[in-house]
């Protein structure tokens, strides 16, 4: 019988996948740690109420015991920087509180090594760029846009659990890089990598991938049963092309903008609603980054929904008729002062063009 223990338990994923491992008659006890209790109970479900950010952690006796004589660790807990802060303050805190909370976990892991290891990290490692390979294997390099944070740190926190891992060779340790997860709303910089949050530029068949919530907790239960080793990308499918998620989306998505103009739309919704997509995550609203699921899906894992299914089954968008008539007119008046300004670039070009038709040789 396992005792597994998921850090990050009260989250959205973390419940799914507490909930799913509490059924199995094959799971004795789960040992749930997180800074909040989740909102639901079971016999089998013991939540510790642990800060694992803390400063030199204080509190490290107290993971160990949590650890302690379990056979398995999923690593799920993630801080994402507080949206409405200020930014390069919130990254920064958000940062070290994530390197501490691995640590801290790595450290206890290392004092009574379990059977398996699950981390979650992400696709944003590879990094968005106009040279990405579609669609990206798990041998490809990471490059995260070093502007993005949470790629950065996602990729810091890989080379640690690498290390960890190369010390520990008995245990296996499975890494999960997902895919755009949707029907995770609670942190906005992360829901700002969708694509059809903003009008769009640039090239509308750009291959872009929903995972549903439901099956990223499916792909982390499925690591531990099977004591996966090694790197697996997370993603239902090859991806739909952003035209037609934009079509399933509605509303903003479907705006065509130049690219200037689209960019500083999208600036000006994220400052003033969170909405669109911020500037730091820019790239990967813009080029492909695509993964392949293959080797997942190889190991057994099957996805209940596609990337327009989880889409359309997690739409927590606001379509334009939908938005009350204030934020509507907030609305027309960026998309105006966007035709302004490309109209007022095009007429410049034209009369710096009639000019040098003109002007002697």
């Amino acid at each position: 019988m396992a005792t597994v223990v998921v850090t990050g338990v009260s989250g959205r994923l973390g419940q799914r996948v507490a909930a799913r491992l509490v059924a199995r008659p094959d799971v004795e006890r789960v040992v749930g740690i997180d800074v909040v209790a989740p909102r639901w109970s079971d016999p089998k479900l013991d939540v510790s109420l642990l800060d694992l950010a803390l400063p030199s952690h204080p509190a490290g006796d107290d993971v160990r015991r949590a650890l302690g004589g379990a056979s398995a660790v999923i690593h799920l807990a993630w801080r994402t920087p507080d949206a409405r802060g200020d930014t390069a303050t919130e990254e920064e805190a958000a940062a070290t509180a994530n390197r501490r909370a691995l640590a801290a976990v790595l450290g206890a892991a290392s004092a009574d090594p379990p059977a398996s290891f699950v981390h979650l990290s992400s696709a944003t490692v590879y990094g968005a760029w106009p040279d990405n390979k579609v669609p990206l294997t798990e041998d490809t390099p990471l490059r995260p846009n070093p502007e993005f944070a949470f790629a950065v740190g996602k990729a810091e926190a890989e080379r640690a659990v690498a290390d960890w891992a190369e010390c520990n060779p008995a245990v296996a340790v499975a890494v999960l890089r997902p895919a755009v997860t949707v029907g995770v709303p609670e942190r906005a910089l992360y829901r700002a990598l969708d694509a059809t949050r903003a009008p769009r530029s640039g090239d509308g068949a750009r291959p872009v991938q929903y995972l549903h919530v439901d099956d990223l907790a499916a792909a982390v239960v499925l690591a531990w049963e099977r004591r996966l080793s090694g790197v697996y990308n997370v993603a239902p499918d090859a991806g739909v092309s952003e035209d037609e998620a934009r079509l399933l989306a509605g509303g903003v998505a479907k705006v065509t903008l130049p690219a200037r103009v689209a960019h500083a739309v999208s600036g000006w919704s994220w400052h003033l609603w969170r909405g669109g997509v911020p500037p730091q995550a820019r790239a990967y609203a813009t080029h492909p980054w695509a993964i392949a699921p293959d080797r997942l899906k190889a190991e057994g894992w099957s996805p209940q929904y596609s990337s327009e299914e989880a889409l359309v089954a997690t739409d927590v968008r606001q379509h334009w008729d939908d938005l009350p008539p204030g934020r509507r007119q907030n609305y027309n008046l960026l998309l105006a002062a966007g035709g302004l300004l490309a109209v007022g670039g095009a007429a410049a070009a034209a009369v710096v063009a009639w000019r040098s038709r003109r002007s002697p040789r």
